[in-house]
C-alpha cells in the first residue's frame, strides 16, 4: 500500500526494513501520516514501499523505545505448502491455485534436525494434510537436539478424537490452534470444526496454544468466550493482527491498540517482545497482542527461526517474504519456459 507524498509528515523513527519484491533490507524509516504510523521501506531496486503498523503515536513510541533480548531458540518448519483450506488471508503459500513447493522429505526434516537445536513446531500449509506427519512426529521425538515439539494447525483434522489420540501417542507435546471468529473463517463448518478440535485436545489431555487472527474488534469475543470455556486446556494464547504478510493482503486497518481498547486492557497491558506487541491476563491465561511488522532492527526478540522453502533457516518474518519472493520468481521462470 502507498500513501501520497502530500499525506506523509516528518520521519519518526530510522531502522532497516525490507522489500517485499527482492527479500532484502533496505533503508526504513517511520512517518506520523494522516491515518496512522507508517513504515516506510525504500528499496535501491525497486523503490518504496509502506505499511501502516498503528494509529496511536504514543502507543507506538512507548513501545519503541523499550528494549528487549532473545530468550530461547525455537524453529518453524513448514513441512508442506499444501492445505485443506482456502482462508481469505494466508500467510504462507497455501492460499493460491499455483502449484506451490514439494513437502519435505524425512530425510531433509533429519538434516534439519541435525542442524538446529531447540524448540521445534510444525507448520504449513496445513501439516495434517500429510500422511506420513506421525512419522515425522516420531522422527523428531527420537533426536536428541528437538526439545519440546508442537504442531500448527487449523483444525481441521483433529475434529477426529482418534486423530487427536494419534498425535498424542505420537508424542506431541502441545498444539498451537488456529481459532477465528465465524466472521472471520466465513465458513460455519470450519468454525465448528476448529470447536469440535479444541473440545477433543480438552479431553484427551493435550495442551492447547490457541491462536486467533483479527480483522475487527468485534471478532475478538468468540476467542475470548473460547478461553474462558477451555481455560484448563489453554496455556497461552496469541491475538494477531491480519498484517502486510503474504500472498494475499488485507486492506483492514486493526492494530494492536485496538484489541487492547476492545477487552478492556489498555491499563492492564505489560511491555511485549518487540515493539509491535503487548502482554495481558486473558481468563487467568498469559496472552500475547500482537502485529507483524518487517521492521529487521526491531524484530520480535523470541521470533522463531523458520526454514524456507530452499530448506535454508532464516527469521520467521523474513522468511515468509523470502518463501513469497521465491514462489512468484518460480512462477515467472516456468511461465517463461512455455
Amino acid at each position: 500500500m502507498m500513501i501520497s507524498a502530500a499525506e506523509q509528515g516528518s520521519k519518526i523513527k530510522v531502522t532497516t526494513g525490507i522489500c517485499r519484491v527482492c527479500a532484502q533490507d533496505a533503508p526504513a524509516w517511520y512517518e506520523e501520516c494522516s491515518d496512522g504510523i507508517y513504515l516506510f521501506a525504500d528499496c535501491y531496486e525497486h523503490g518504496v514501499t509502506s505499511e501502516i503498523v498503528e494509529r496511536d503515536l504514543e502507543f507506538f513510541l512507548w513501545g519503541y523505545e523499550q528494549e528487549y533480548k532473545r530468550t530461547y531458540s525455537h524453529l518453524a518448519i513448514p513441512i508442506t505448502y499444501r492445505c485443506n483450506l482456502k482462508c481469505k488471508y494466508c500467510y504462507t503459500m497455501s492460499n493460491t491455485s499455483m502449484p506451490v513447493p514439494t513437502d519435505k522429505s524425512l530425510e531433509t526434516m533429519k538434516q534439519l534436525f541435525d542442524a538446529f537445536k531447540g524448540n521445534v513446531t510444525l507448520i504449513g500449509g496445513e501439516p495434517t494434510v500429510r500422511k506420513d506427519l506421525f512419522d515425522i512426529i516420531e522422527l523428531a521425538k527420537e533426536h536428541p537436539n528437538v526439545n519440546k515439539l508442537s504442531l500448527a494447525t487449523n483444525g481441521q483434522r483433529l475434529k477426529d478424537k482418534v486423530y487427536v489420540k494419534s498425535l498424542m501417542s505420537a508424542g506431541i507435546d502441545f498444539v498451537f490452534l488456529s481459532f477465528n471468529d465465524m466472521e472471520y473463517d466465513a465458513s460455519k463448518h470450519v468454525t465448528n470444526n476448529k470447536r469440535e478440535a479444541l473440545q477433543n485436545c480438552s479431553d484427551i489431555n493435550i495442551p492447547v496454544w490457541l491462536q486467533g487472527t483479527f480483522t475487527r474488534a468485534n471478532q475478538l469475543d468468540s476467542f475470548v468466550e473460547a478461553v474462558r470455556v477451555y481455560r484448563k486446556t489453554i496455556f497461552q494464547t496469541t491475538m494477531r493482527t491480519v498484517k502486510f504478510v503474504g500472498i494475499s493482503n488485507s486492506e483492514e486497518n486493526f492494530f494492536v491498540s485496538d484489541i487492547l481498547r476492545h477487552l478492556g486492557k489498555e491499563n492492564e497491558c505489560k511491555k511485549g517482545t518487540s515493539p509491535f506487541n503487548r502482554y495481558i491476563k486473558l481468563e487467568g491465561t498469559k496472552s500475547k497482542i500482537c502485529s507483524w511488522v518487517l521492521d529487521m532492527q526491531r524484530l520480535d526478540s523470541i521470533d522463531s527461526n523458520y526454514v524456507i522453502a530452499d530448506n535454508s533457516i532464516t527469521t520467521f518474518h523474513r522468511g515468509m517474504i523470502e518463501d513469497e519472493v521465491l514462489f512468484k520468481n518460480n512462477i515467472s521462470a516456468a511461465a517463461k519456459a512455455v
